[in-house]
């Protein structure tokens, strides 16, 4: 009965982790560029289940089992990790120069559930991080720059336009003032297998691959939206509460359980 107790109890924690991560899926349904968490449990260790003092003879020889086993007992979850869901988030047009977004291209990878996920590369002060958030403005000293006043990093470095006036993204990422070519977009690859690691202000960090210009396409005056789905979160954010009634409920009878057995033994 005591194991039951335990049991039950990882499940209700379980559940608790679970609704935060979708708590924060849901308040950042309207972040651009925001990529949806995904709780990941993992099983403790099953254990076998066995019958004392209550032999059974094992056929041919009549060999006597004096612990016969009976079956799997589970032991309860537990969190695992928190994934990073890199599906693409539909694209909006915005109608300012200064919003781009990226779409990733289907490539074979892909087929198997193993996406792609392409970021801008931005300068802040606790180093390099990415970002799907292309929503840029432009600062006082002329710099590339994301809402946060972080510079955003082109192949050879920061971005100035100020010298210019008609400000220009091609598909494969390279910016154009007044016509002239005057930097490309830094753009790396993360993928399913290569988890990025979530930061605040909507920042990456991890170990990206350097993109290929066929593998993404630039779309300026557009922003890409969060890839949540605010019913499926809430169909989930019911289901996880509903799970955690249910190990609850299980508390309680064993609670329930416990008491009438040392009450009543005890009269006995």
């Amino acid at each position: 009965m005591i194991r039951g107790l335990y049991t039950a109890a990882t499940g209700m924690k379980a559940e608790m982790a679970r609704t935060d991560v979708i708590s924060n899926n849901v308040a950042n349904a309207n972040t651009i560029g925001f990529k949806k968490d995904r709780a990941i449990f993992k099983a403790y260790p099953e254990m076998n289940i066995h019958r004392f003092f209550d032999t059974v003879e094992i056929a041919p020889h009549k060999n006597i089992d004096k612990r016969p086993f009976i079956g799997h007992l589970g032991t309860g979850v537990f969190l695992d990790e928190v994934n990073v869901k890199l599906s693409q988030g539909s694209i909006r047009t915005t109608g300012n120069a200064f919003d781009i977004s990226i779409s990733d291209k289907v490539t074979s990878g892909q087929s198997d559930g193993n996406y792609f996920c392409h970021m801008f590369e931005v300068e802040t002060p606790q180093g390099i991080r990415y970002t799907r958030d292309g929503s840029f403005t432009k600062d006082a000293e002329g710099f590339l720059v994301t809402k946060e006043g972080y510079f955003v990093r082109g192949e050879n470095g920061r971005i100035n336009i100020a010298q210019g006036t008609d400000f220009k993204v091609s598909k494969d990422g390279e910016i154009f003032l007044d016509g002239v070519p005057v930097a490309r977009l830094s753009i790396v690859r993360f993928s399913s297998e290569q988890q990025p690691i979530k930061h605040g202000d909507n920042l990456y960090s991890g170990q990206p691959q350097r993109a290929q210009a066929t593998e993404y396409e630039v779309l300026q005056e557009t922003i890409e939206e969060s890839n949540v789905n605010a019913v499926i979160e809430m169909v989930d954010l019911i289901s996880a509460f509903r799970a955690y009634e249910a190990n609850q409920k299980v508390i309680k009878a064993h609670d329930e359980l416990i008491e009438r057995a040392v009450n009543d033994i005890a009269r006995i």
